[in-house]
């Protein structure tokens, strides 16, 4: 009767009539190890995928974060733009004010 491993992809045979006890001994010591391989490659790869996972959760509470910061700096950048219009306006409107009482200024005296 022949089994195929799936991970080594070797057959696997059932004993041959005069096999001895320490030969079935051996080849189920190899067995084992080789199960013991592949349990604790899963459970390495598991842990991996659990750090992944909460990697991943972490990166995307930061983007959220950030995202919140970025939106909050753009409105303040828009409320400073606003100020700086306003700012620019009203020391054009005090030029033309000293401007004109100069002109004033120079045309009584």
């Amino acid at each position: 009767m022949d089994v195929t491993d799936s991970k080594d992809a070797q057959a696997v045979t059932t004993p041959p009539p005069g096999e001895s006890f320490a030969t079935a001994i051996e080849r189920l010591d190899r067995s084992l190890n080789r199960l013991d391989t592949s349990v604790r490659s899963l459970s390495s790869r598991l842990r991996s995928s659990g750090q992944l996972q909460t990697d991943n959760q972490r990166l995307a509470a930061d983007r959220t974060r950030l995202a919140g910061d970025l939106d909050r700096a753009t409105a303040r950048a828009d409320r400073l733009d606003s100020a700086t219009e306003e700012v620019s306006r009203r020391i054009a409107e005090a030029m033309d004010t000293v401007k004109s009482v100069l002109e004033q200024g120079e045309a009584r005296g």
